[in-house]
């Protein structure tokens, strides 16, 4: 490896961590949001933020440059699917946000990993290797332990369960937007951002929710085009250098930085159960990262 090779492969590795690191704001900074901006509302504010900021960036990004492969009109149905799964997904991870702690939500976030790959086995036959299997497994038990409001009495926690729910909507819009893999992803990210938004903002018109003050909406504006939109700029950077498996994988420390943030920002504090569940997470984490990286 040259050393201009090296230079470029580590600023790509920096961008894949900056991505995370500004994904990971999202859930402390939306649990204090959550507090003075109802679910949906806030789900359209940080998906328009998202949609409003890359669409403001993207010359900059493309620096004038020909998009060969931009979005078609025949992308409309997928396009409309996948808007549809995230305004549902976004909505009810808000919802567990203001049920639950961020650390645990943050968490189950990696639940997405295990909907993607049992929807993929399910619904395109790809094959889930031994490796990925176990991470697979061991995320799943991590994921119940964070579920869990106890050991001597078991039962769900709500906020957990609509968390899982959200994650399984996002692992088949994930499977959805494979149609859309060969699109330019600012575009994608554009369209789905103020799509998402504009179907958020006409669900929380039908639940007649209120709006905060101007300062809150500026607040989650802003949120959503950090820790959304120049997260998705800063990992399409990094997966232009080092390819999707190598960026992915450096971008699934975001759920552990986001645990971090919470106990900081927060100040919650885990519990033994949660201390279990983090381990396993961790353990889980890498064995699905290994593998994609082998693949």
């Amino acid at each position: 490896m040259t050393s201009s090779t090296k230079r470029t492969t580590q600023l790509a590795i920096g961008y894949a961590l900056i991505s995370a690191l500004l994904y990971a704001f999202y859930p402390p900074l939306a649990k204090l949001l959550i507090h003075s901006v109802p679910v949906a509302i806030l789900s359209s504010l940080l998906y328009l933020g998202t949609g409003i900021g890359t669409a403001l960036i993207y010359p900059l990004v493309h620096r004038g440059h020909h998009v060969a492969n931009g979005l078609k009109r025949s992308d409309t149905t997928a396009l409309i699917a996948v808007i549809g799964f995230n305004i549902v997904a976004s909505i009810l991870m808000n919802l567990a946000l203001k049920l639950s702690d961020a650390g645990s939500v943050s968490l189950l976030g990696n639940f997405e990993i295990v909907a993607t790959s049992v929807l993929a086995m399910l619904f395109f036959h790809e094959h889930i290797s031994q490796q990925l299997g176990l991470g697979i497994v061991v995320i799943t038990i991590a994921s119940i332990l964070l579920s869990s409001t106890g050991v001597l009495h078991f039962s769900f926690s709500l906020g957990a369960v609509l968390a899982l729910i959200a994650t399984a909507c996002w692992g088949l819009e994930n499977n959805l937007t494979r149609v859309l893999s060969d699109r330019d992803p600012l575009q994608v990210v554009i369209v789905k951002g103020l799509g998402v938004g504009i179907g958020s903002l006409i669900v929380s018109v039908a639940l007649r929710e209120s709006w905060p003050a101007i300062g809150t909406v500026i607040a989650a504006l802003i949120l959503g085009f950090f820790a959304y939109g120049i997260s998705i700029v800063f990992y399409i950077l990094a997966q232009r250098s080092i390819g999707a498996a190598k960026t992915s994988a450096y971008y699934a420390v975001a759920p552990f930085l986001a645990v971090v943030l919470s106990f900081f920002l927060l100040g919650e504090r885990p519990t033994a159960l949660f201390g279990i569940a983090l381990v396993l997470m961790i353990i889980g984490t890498v064995f699905v990262t290994l593998d994609d990286m082998k693949n």
